[in-house]
C-alpha cells in the first residue's frame, strides 16, 4: 500500500497543466471516518475545492460542478471557511448525500461565461478525467450569473455535460447585460456579451435534462426573462425543463429555492 500510495501521490502533481493538487489524488482513493472529505488549492492558477464522500471514488465516479453566482468563490461552498455560505454549502451537501464528487472553481466575474471563466473549467475537467476515474459526463449546477458559464458549458462542450440544476440562473446576458453593472464589468462590450448569449441559440440546451428554481419576486433576475423563457424557449424545442417558481427573490437567504426531494431524485436518475 505505501508504494501505491507514493506513486499516487507523485501523480497528484502535473506540470504541464500547472496543477497544484499534491496528494489530493491519493486522498480520494482512501477512505476516511469522517461523512465526507475536502481539498482546497490551486489548479491552473484558479482556486478550487472538492469535497466527497467517505468512501472515495469509484470507477466512472459522478461530479458535480457548481458554477457560483457574482461576488461569490470557491470557498462559498465550504463551511469551515469564513467565505462559507450556508446558501451554497447546501448545494455541496445534496451532491455528497447522493454519492458525487463536488467541485467549484472560483472564478470572479468569469463566472459571467467569459472565455478566462470557461477556460478554468475546462482544466479543471481535463486534470481530473485524466488523473482521477470520474465520469466523462459531469452535473452542473449553476447560480445565478453562473448561470451564463453553465449554458455555454453545455452548448459548446455537450460531452461534457449530463445534466443541469439551476438556482435563478441566468439565462439571456443580453438582458442581464442591461441591467446589472457586474455584467458589464465582465464583458465590458455588449455585443462581446451578445456573442456569448445563451439564449441566441437555445437548441443545444435541448439535449440535457434541467432542473430550475427561480424566485417569483426576484428583482436582479426577473425569472420571466430568464428562467421562464428559457423552459419556454427550450422545451419549445423538444427539451426537458422542469422549472419551479418559487417565494422569494434573489438572495442567499431564500432557501425556498431548495427543495431536496426533487433535487436528490434528479440527481440520482
Amino acid at each position: 500500500m505505501g508504494k501505491y500510495a507514493n506513486h499516487f501521490k507523485a501523480q497528484a502533481v502535473v506540470v504541464s497543466h500547472r496543477f497544484w493538487l499534491v496528494g489530493v489524488l491519493w486522498l480520494l482513493a482512501v477512505p476516511s471516518a469522517r461523512a465526507q472529505q475536502e481539498w482546497l488549492g490551486w489548479v491552473g492558477g484558479k482556486r478550487v475545492y472538492l469535497a466527497w464522500p467517505d468512501e472515495g471514488l469509484k470507477p466512472g465516479q459522478p461530479v458535480l460542478l457548481a458554477l457560483h453566482g457574482s461576488g461569490r468563490e470557491a470557498e462559498s461552498y465550504r463551511p469551515e471557511s469564513p467565505q462559507g455560505v450556508p446558501f451554497y454549502v447546501h448545494q455541496r451537501d445534496l451532491a455528497l448525500s447522493g454519492g458525487y464528487l463536488f467541485a467549484a472553481v472560483s472564478n470572479g466575474r468569469a463566472t459571467w461565461g467569459t472565455d478566462e471563466g470557461l477556460q478554468a473549467v475546462l482544466t479543471l475537467y481535463d486534470s481530473l478525467r485524466q488523473h482521477a476515474a470520474v465520469a466523462e459526463k459531469w452535473v452542473l449546477w449553476g447560480s445565478s450569473a453562473g448561470g451564463v458559464l453553465t449554458n455555454r458549458l453545455v452548448r459548446e462542450h455537450p460531452d461534457k455535460v449530463l445534466k443541469v440544476l439551476g438556482t435563478f440562473p441566468v439565462y439571456d446576458l443580453a438582458a442581464a447585460f442591461d441591467h446589472l453593472q457586474t455584467a458589464r464589468d465582465a464583458w465590458q462590450e455588449k455585443e462581446k456579451a451578445e456573442r456569448a448569449n445563451p439564449a441566441r441559440d437555445p437548441a443545444p440546451l435541448s439535449k440535457v435534462p434541467y432542473l430550475l428554481f427561480h424566485g417569483r419576486e426576484d428583482e436582479a433576475v426577473p425569472a420571466p426573462m430568464h428562467s421562464e423563457r428559457l423552459r419556454q424557449e427550450v422545451n419549445a424545442l423538444g427539451g426537458q425543463v422542469q422549472l419551479y417558481l418559487v417565494p422569494g427573490g434573489h438572495s442567499t437567504q431564500n432557501f425556498a429555492l431548495y427543495q431536496d426531494d426533487l433535487i436528490r431524485a434528479f440527481l440520482q436518475k
